[in-house]
């Protein structure tokens, strides 16, 4: 059986597309094929959705807050309009299709958005008492623990119900959206992981494992799971 292509949402860098190689070494890694996908793609997601078994919502900017009717906070970092359609469009045909979902960092805020739910726009300043969560140091580092909800698909992952996770964000979940779960929590009570409640895989994390996978078993668990929900999609299809 030839192996699955999942789309993988990019970054943007001085108006260039950009996939960082840390993605796509560990989708191949976990026998995934790679399907960037352009912004022009907007029109036609879900033709792009059904040519494929899942779906990467890859870290970058900030959502617009629009996106869940809030005015800009002054520290309201970048956003890209164009980047902000795409992802929504490509995570609507998924869901529609029932293609396994990975999302990581902003990848988890639009999950969360895309379900109702709200974004704490600026962590630094409406939540002073909260832990550092845009670290210095290396991305391959861990910088802050987890606390794994039990029941979780992630507690499968994570056994023993903690772990160490890497943090490059400056935003989070306020409010979480409908027909989603917490499956982990920083010890601040910020979350770091939700997933879908229905039939389908939706796993979403606010850290990057694909900086991670050299050095920690967890993140290629995670990587590997997913890839084992785009195999089923693909044989059930």
């Amino acid at each position: 059986m030839a192996k699955p292509y999942v789309l993988v949402t990019p970054s943007l860098d001085s108006g260039r597309l950009l996939l960082r190689h840390e993605y796509s070494n560990a989708l191949a890694l976990a026998g995934l094929m790679v399907w960037p996908v352009p912004l022009a793609a907007v029109g036609v997601a879900e033709e792009y959705c059904a040519q494929a078994c899942g779906l990467i919502l890859s870290g970058g900017g900030d959502i617009d807050p629009a996106w869940y009717q809030q005015q800009p906070h002054a520290a309201l970092g970048e956003v890209n309009p164009q980047r902000d359609e795409l992802d929504f469009a490509l995570l609507a045909g998924a869901i529609a299709l029932g293609l396994p979902v990975l999302a990581i960092c902003r990848g988890m805020q639009v999950v969360n958005v895309a379900f109702g739910g709200t974004l704490i726009q600026d962590i630094g300043k409406q939540c002073p008492a909260a832990l550092r969560h845009y670290q210095k140091a290396p991305r391959w580092h861990v910088s802050h623990g987890v606390d794994i909800a039990s029941g979780s698909r992630l507690r499968t992952i994570y056994p023993e119900g903690n772990g160490r996770v890497n943090s490059f964000h400056h935003q989070a979940i306020e409010r979480l959206g409908q027909g989603l779960q917490v499956g982990a929590l920083a010890p601040d009570g910020m979350i770091e992981a939700i997933e879908g409640t229905g039939p389908g895989y939706i796993m979403a994390v606010q850290w990057h494992p694909e900086d991670l996978w050299e050095r920690e078993n967890a993140a290629r668990g995670l990587f590997r799971q997913f890839a084992e929900a785009c195999l089923k999609f693909q044989k059930n299809r």
